[in-house]
């Protein structure tokens, strides 16, 4: 800091000379003019982030496609704050709804924004929705799983195909069945089934039931035999095992011979491998065109799902 010096007057100054001093001293004493920086540009609006209106507001406008008519004050409001804040579910770098509005390549972001509705009205929360955002659209894994082998039923060229592990005395999974047929009656040829085991160890003659399911297959009757198998889920020991093979029409000595074959017996133990190189640690886990369902299991929660994978 530049301090002033004060000057000491004259005794015999001439008017010139105090003129002169008084010209000095002014210049000192006059206050400091204060320069203001430029006022900043506008930030420029980057185009993958454009949900601000210029106001600082969230968007709270409708988009195309998305049906929030059903949704009250309260679930509308969380409806809007998640879209608003969670990404664009094909990766790009602006919000879920922007992505609706305006990346109409996107349709992920689409049925992502109609989920975002559907929990909403649920009544579930936003920290709530953001987990099973994250989940569906987001730690999304297609799993390449080996079916070579696998039972199934639906046309080849469908375009969704759906994968079960399963577990002959596991409650969840017989009832999981009548899932699946509604869904394969739902959607007549544009849905595949691939059925592969999943004993679990502590039920006992699951993998047994495994077996002579896969020994049925041998002579092309895996479907009706399975069929029996859950409807005979809480007694499957081999006498029930075997009345079911008389039952739907198998050679039953052959059938015996192959359930006990080093064949059958490897084939049950590689899909449970398969299964556990995927990371199934429960039944029934099922996947869907490669994706991990995480969905509820009713059919309406499981049509969203395949409604997405046909575009519909």
């Amino acid at each position: 800091m530049v301090r002033r010096q004060h000057s000491r007057r004259a005794p015999h100054a001439s008017g010139l000379v105090s003129a002169a001093l008084f010209a000095v001293l002014g210049a000192w004493a006059q206050p400091a003019l204060l320069v203001r920086p430029a006022a900043a540009a506008p930030a420029e609006q980057k185009p993958g982030n454009p949900d601000a209106k210029g106001s600082g507001e969230a968007d709270a406008s409708s988009a195309p496609g998305i049906d929030i008519s059903k949704l009250g004050d309260l679930p509308r409001k969380v409806f809007f704050r998640v879209v608003n804040r969670e990404p664009s579910s094909c990766g790009k770098g602006h919000s879920l709804l922007y992505s609706v509005k305006h990346d109409p390549a996107c349709k992920r972001s689409v049925y992502s924004a109609k989920y975002v509705a559907k929990l909403a009205e649920a009544g579930y929360t936003e920290s709530e929705i953001g987990e099973e955002l994250q989940i569906r659209y987001h730690d999304v894994v297609h799993n390449n799983i080996d079916v070579s082998r696998a039972p199934n039923k639906g046309p080849a060229e469908a375009r969704v195909t759906l994968v079960e592990f399963v577990d002959y005395e596991c409650p969840h999974c017989r009832m999981a069945q009548s899932l699946i047929r509604q869904v394969l009656d739902a959607y007549p040829g544009q849905v595949r089934l691939y059925f592969k085991h999943f004993p679990l160890s502590p039920h006992t003659n699951s993998r047994l039931a495994a077996e002579a399911a896969t020994a049925a297959q041998k002579q092309g009757k895996f479907w009706p035999y399975s069929d029996k198998l859950w409807d005979n889920a809480d007694n499957l020991t081999p006498a029930v095992l075997e009345k079911i093979a008389k039952e739907v029409g198998l050679d039953v000595a052959r059938w015996r011979g192959d359930m006990n074959s080093d064949e059958v017996k490897a084939r049950v133990a590689q899909d449970k491998s398969d299964g556990t190189a995927l990371g199934v640690n429960s039944t029934p886990t099922i996947y869907l065109n490669g994706r991990k369902y995480a969905g509820r299991h009713d059919i309406e929660a499981m049509s969203d799902w395949v409604d997405e994978e046909l575009g519909r």
